[in-house]
């Protein structure tokens, strides 16, 4: 779901394309993928792909993206390379919106709740064969030691105080009271999040995608023909990257909020296969997963503060991933032996 409305329409899209790329479009869909706002072009004889990112990103994260998907063609990682305009550069910047134009690839494209489950696996193999290739690519790191030490348990818990009194004042609205029990929840696992804290000690970091799951993958049937939209890359902890995409894609996640641990260790097991992983990676992955999501207030404010468009959406994704974390949380210990047997 685009987080953000589009500056653009066909007349704007043309203009654009014809004065910097020197193409001439004859038609333009809008395509529902991911929190951008995504365009298929086609101009009589090719199909591109036009990018619409939101507001806050940056010309120098989008030209980061292109150069590392540059650098994945030498690899066996398929990705899609972006054009440059007639300046020879990645970006336009239209209204303080910054826009691309990709190579467009024909395939599957599945939603974020809809991946078959018989793709899983290599789905988990493919992120394996991505950490391999960017092994020696410099990124910026996220979740680093400094960002450990700026956690404050009390600081979060009275930011969920903050959201609490805020709902407790919108009592006649149908969502108030899971908003008030999942903050509630939110702010016990926030106390726990010092103990989860030791987890990141010792674990591995790696160049990464950022925002790897099911839906930024392209298939032919049941080979993968490319990952998309490395926008979120950076150095991040294999098990975060992990864990993180397995739940995002697995349909057992998405639509029942159940970690079949079986099928996970499977999801490990294809990676592995490409890139090593530790056995402090393998009992720290749950605790790492708990620990970043109970920070995460993600679709609460937004829901109780501001008048936007697709509010609801954003509530249900929240509520969504308050139950993967009571999930996690009950299954951890679980999770963490088992993934101790992949070794």
């Amino acid at each position: 779901m685009a987080l953000e409305k589009t500056v653009l329409d066909e007349r704007i899209v043309s203009e654009l394309l014809s004065k910097h790329y020197g193409i001439a479009p004859v038609s333009m869909k809008k395509l529902k993928l991911g929190s951008a706002n995504c365009f298929r072009v086609y101009d009589g004889e090719k199909d591109y792909f036009l990018k619409e990112f939101q507001s806050s990103f940056s010309e120098k994260q989008i030209v980061q993206e292109a150069k590392l998907v540059e650098y994945l063609s030498s690899t066996n990682v398929p990705a899609t390379r972006f054009y440059k305009t007639d300046h020879d550069e990645f970006v336009l910047n239209y209204q303080n919106h910054m826009i691309c134009l990709e190579e467009f690839v024909e395939g599957e494209a599945y939603d974020y709740d809809n991946l078959p489950p018989h793709l899983l696996s290599s789905v988990g193999g493919m992120l394996g064969k991505l950490h391999r290739a960017l092994k020696n690519y410099p990124l910026p790191v996220d979740m680093s030691d400094k960002w450990l030490e700026s956690f404050s348990a009390d600081d979060l818990v009275s930011q969920y105080d903050s959201l609490i009194q805020i709902a407790k004042g919108k009592m006649d609205d149908k969502n108030t009271k899971q908003i008030i029990d999942d903050l509630e929840y939110k702010k016990r696992l926030a106390d726990r999040c010092g103990e989860y804290r030791k987890y990141y000690e010792g674990i591995t970091y790696c160049s990464t995608h950022g925002d790897y799951q099911g839906c930024q993958i392209i298939f032919d049937g049941d080979k993968i023909k490319a990952v998309i939209d490395f926008s979120s890359a950076a150095c991040l902890p294999a098990t975060w990257e992990l864990m993180r995409s397995y739940v995002q894609s697995s349909s057992s996640c998405r639509s029942n909020t159940i970690i079949d641990v079986a099928a996970f260790c499977e999801y490990v097991r294809e990676y592995i296969a490409y890139s090593p992983l530790t056995k402090t990676d393998m009992i720290a992955m749950p605790y790492v997963y708990l620990f970043q999501l109970a920070r995460s207030k993600y679709g609460y404010p937004q829901y109780l503060n501001a008048n936007l468009e697709n509010k609801e959406e954003l509530l249900q994704f929240a509520f969504w991933r308050t139950k993967m974390c009571r999930e996690v949380e009950e299954k951890a210990e679980a999770i963490s032996n088992a993934l101790l047997n992949t070794l």
